[in-house]
This record gives structure tokens, C-alpha cells and sequence, in this order.
């Protein structure tokens, strides 16, 4: 099944521009620590600069760098929420545990689709001049 590149970008931008805005709430709201506004300001930028189409021949680095991130904070955050279990199976216990686990595992298929869709980031003029040098 192949993935329409023009709907890849976009479903992307969307998803990092959302996760900004979460990472930068949490660090806000004291949800988190004030690190947590590292990876959202990296996921806006790549939301952004994947909804406006711009530096498209860097994005590809900027989707992986930003997911690889993201990644990390998640399953570190799945780690410590994992802390809460010695108190039984609570809902305050539970809802970090979905949530961390469900992010974690969205950010690691945005990476392994980066890797596999690697043309939805290379844009059409990109791959002209390629082939005209």
C-alpha cells in the first residue's frame, strides 16, 4: 500500500504540530518538567516546516531528529509512570501508562515511516535537478 507523499507531509505536520502543543502544555501546566518545551518547540518547528513545505530537501532530518526525541522522552516517561504500578492498579496509575505507551509507539512508526517513505520528502523539483546533474 503506498502513501500518497502530499498526504504523508500533511498527516505529519498535523501530528507534530498536535504533539508540540502537548509537550509545551506539559512543561505550562506543571505536568512536567520545564524541559518538556525542548521537544515541543522541535515538534512545531517540524510541523510547521512540514505544513509550509519549506526546506523539503532537510525535513527528512528534522522528522527523524524530532521523532527520535520524542521517542526518548516517552519511553522515559513510560519508565517513570511505570513507577506508579507499586501502588496497584489505579486509574492514576493507568491513564500515564496508556498514554506514554500509546505516544512512544506513535513516534516510533513516524520514524520507521521516514526510513520507508523516504520520497514523500523529496519534493519534484528536488529530484529534477537531480537528474539534470
Amino acid at each position: 500500500m503506498k502513501i500518497n507523499s502530499n498526504k504523508l507531509t500533511i498527516s505529519l505536520g498535523i501530528f507534530f504540530s498536535i504533539t508540540g502543543i502537548i509537550w509545551v502544555s506539559f512543561a505550562i501546566f506543571n505536568e512536567g518538567t520545564i524541559l518538556l518545551l525542548e521537544p515541543g518547540i522541535a515538534n512545531l518547528i517540524t510541523g510547521t516546516l512540514l505544513l509550509t513545505k519549506f526546506g523539503r530537501r532537510y525535513i527528512r532530518a528534522f522528522v527523524i531528529a524530532s521523532g527520535l526525541y520524542s521517542l526518548i522522552i516517552c519511553s522515559y516517561q513510560l519508565y517513570a509512570a511505570s513507577s506508579l504500578l507499586v501502588l496497584g492498579l489505579t486509574t492514576f496509575a493507568i491513564i500515564p501508562l496508556i498514554g506514554y505507551s500509546l505516544g512512544s509507539l506513535a513516534f516510533l512508526f513516524v520514524i520507521i515511516a521516514s526510513y520507508v517513505n523516504a520520497q514523500a520528502f523529496i519534493s519534484s523539483n528536488s529530484q529534477i535537478e537531480d537528474k539534470n546533474r
